[in-house]
């Protein structure tokens, strides 16, 4: 499971660089051709399809590497039971919400039919809309990847936000210790 979920996450570093390098190239011809007075029609539909595909993509990794902001010192203050209780209530609004999302996501790719999108004729808006369900999709199995890291942390009341501002101090600790050895050289 461990293996998948590495793999999961290198393609989706992969899928939202890529997106984020293509929005780029975009907004970049789209100021210059709107600069040369040849403005192109399809520049702002573009952009804005892939833009919500990066949040997608984005929030998917940052749901598999558990990056979303939480209420950690509401969870952890709790007692121990009841701990484990929200822990779980937690999970199971999250996988709800997220499967309502697919399937809405689902209808709305049957509604749109054989309709394109505004600008290029040959982009099928199902194929626009398509990164909501398959974006869901990957934010439950993100979800369901982790879940045994998080309980783990969370039965033993550890607040990973805690550790990684620990580990980015005793960071930028070390970097400027040497840093300052190597000005006293």
């Amino acid at each position: 499971m461990a293996r998948f979920a590495h793999w999961l996450d290198v393609f989706l570093q992969a899928v939202t660089l890529t997106l984020l390098l293509a929005l780029s190239c975009v907004v970049v011809l789209g100021v210059a051709f709107r600069y040369s007075g040849n403005s192109l029609i399809w520049y702002d539909e573009v952009a804005a399809v892939l833009l919500a595909w990066i949040t997608f993509s984005g929030a998917a990794l940052a749901t598999l590497r558990n990056a979303h902001l939480g209420f950690n010192g509401l969870l952890l203050g709790a007692p121990s039971a009841v701990r484990s209780a929200l822990f779980w209530l937690g999970e199971a609004i999250f996988i709800a919400v997220f499967a309502a999302m697919m399937w809405a996501g689902w209808a709305i790719l049957e509604i749109f039919g054989n309709e394109s999108m505004t600008t290029l004729r040959f982009v099928p808006r199902s194929f626009v809309q398509s990164i909501l369900p398959i974006g869901a999709g990957l934010m439950i199995v993100g979800r369901l990847l982790t879940v045994p890291d998080r309980l783990r942390i969370t039965q033993a009341g550890i607040d990973p936000e805690a550790i990684e501002i620990e580990h980015e101090i005793a960071r930028a600790q070390d970097e400027l210790s040497r840093v300052r050895t190597e000005r006293a050289r």
